[in-house]
């Protein structure tokens, strides 16, 4: 058992892969719950990929 002094063993995640997965996962149920608003055309190759992934 550690003790409490004892370096930590979880890490907090750094800012930016915090904003990443937040915004990924945003989108993603965007994409599964209102697929008919998203602006496929406006979002180039990631909007291709997600239309043709999608259906």
């Amino acid at each position: 058992m550690a003790s409490v002094g004892s370096a930590a063993h979880f890490q907090r995640a750094s800012l930016l892969w915090m904003a990443v997965i937040t915004l990924s996962m945003g989108f993603f149920a965007w994409t599964v719950f209102w697929p008919t608003k998203v602006p496929y055309e406006q979002l180039g190759p990631l909007g291709s990929f997600v239309q043709f992934s999608i259906w």
